[in-house]
């Protein structure tokens, strides 16, 4: 028989405590397997916070891929109605109980309130409680009265007629609730010892926990835009503030933040050459030789200029992708690949060879759809060498050996 411990949690986000309560869990039990449990709609907590279901279910793989013998449960996260820890727990017993015992893994203060959940007995029915209690210093034992721990532990192993086994453990001082302050108040560094870095990065790749751009917003600038551009070019440029939203919308990025993006990639398209010369001149803006023959190809690095200086937008994601959405860069982040793609394949673009599998493939998996784009691109414009810029060709060397 398996032994296998179950640790519930919206994991909104997931962080460092409960790894350290699952690995204690792991080494204490000797467990064979760790499952993670995160919350689909539990009937007592909301877990919404802007923060998808789907989001959540990432974050908990992405915390868990190097970690032996750990793994997902996303059995709530497929259901549409209220979970109950009863329903869910008889679920896994059904399906796998004849080979595996279960050990529910909760914390202190759950302990304390356990006869007061819904059916706990039903519960109990099918797995053994652990409960993982942090160690109490001389002081902390005065304070806390340690025998009405021991009392309820006898009472309710008599109660529900089941093992309920004290894991001594070193709770770490981290609350997922702190943790969102702390993100969105735009303090990210406070935060690098709570989570791991592969959650830290996926936070900030997907932008979790910040506030959106209002949607009032987009007509503002619409308005603004429209009256910097020739008609045919806002026309693209609306094609690429929908698609851009519809991408991000697939692929879990803020939609109005990149639709902004998308809205402002070129406000600088209609400058003259010598306008954006004079503004990269004037702004120390980098100018490299082939820009210099070329000005056309500054409209990005001048319109990310204009897009803070003109239409107040500080944020660094936005003006980096609106910088690099021509000649691509290595290593994009999401936003990055979102407009790069969308200006290539928003409705009004009927030119480029494979249009509409490459418009499949960005929806479906946009690192192929990027890298089918960066391939075209470098097709087309080795017919004139001296005319490509050598971002495009890193670029395209990045990701052609990413895909290797």
């Amino acid at each position: 028989m398996k032994k296998i411990g179950i640790l519930g949690g919206t994991f909104n986000p997931i962080h460092e405590g409960h790894l350290n309560i699952a690995r204690c869990a792991r080494d204490f039990l000797s467990l064979d397997e760790v499952w993670f449990l995160p919350a689909g709609t539990p009937p007592h907590k909301d877990v919404a916070e802007h923060v998808s279901a789907w989001h959540r279910k990432n974050m908990v793989n992405a915390a868990i891929a190097s970690e032996r013998a750990f793994l997902l449960c996303d059995i709530e996260l497929e259901k549409k109605t209220p979970c109950y820890s009863w329903e869910t727990l008889e679920e896994l017993h059904a399906q796998y109980g004849q080979n595996a015992d279960f050990y529910f893994i909760i914390g202190e203060d759950s302990f304390a309130m356990f006869d007061q959940w819904v059916h706990p007995e039903r519960i109990c029915a099918v797995c053994k409680i652990v409960v993982a209690k942090r160690p109490l210093d001389k002081a902390a034992i005065k304070k806390a009265h340690p025998m009405a721990f021991n009392e309820r532990i006898e009472t309710y192993r008599q109660k529900f007629s089941t093992e309920f086994i004290e894991m001594p453990v070193e709770v770490m001082d981290i609350s997922s609730s702190y943790i969102r302050k702390c993100l969105q108040a735009g303090e990210m560094e406070t935060n690098l010892s709570m989570l791991p870095d592969a959650v830290l990065s996926y936070i900030a790749e997907h932008q979790l926990y910040q506030a959106d751009y209002p949607l009032s917003l987009i007509d503002t600038l619409q308005k603004k835009v429209k009256r910097e551009l020739k008609p045919e070019r806002f026309e693209h440029t609306l094609g690429v503030m929908y698609t851009a939203g519809n991408l991000a919308s697939v692929h879990g990025y803020p939609q109005i933040k990149a639709m902004v993006a998308g809205l402002l990639h070129d406000c600088a398209k209609c400058l003259s050459d010598e306008k954006r010369l004079d503004i990269c001149h004037k702004q120390k803006i980098t100018v490299t030789d082939i820009e210099n023959r070329h000005p056309h190809l500054l409209h990005g690095k001048v319109g990310a200029y204009l897009a803070k200086k003109k239409y107040d937008i500080t944020d660094p994601q936005v003006l980096h992708a609106i910088a690099v959405h021509t000649t691509g860069c290595p290593d994009m982040n999401l936003l990055d690949k979102i407009i790069y793609i969308a200006d290539y394949i928003e409705p009004h673009r009927d030119k480029a060879p494979h249009l509409e599998e490459i418009r499949r493939k960005s929806f479906a998996d946009i690192d192929a759809g990027l890298f089918m784009i960066l391939e075209d691109s470098v097709q087309y414009l080795s017919q004139s060498p001296s005319d490509m810029d050598p971002m495009t060709l890193e670029t395209y060397e990045y990701y052609k050996n990413l895909q290797k």
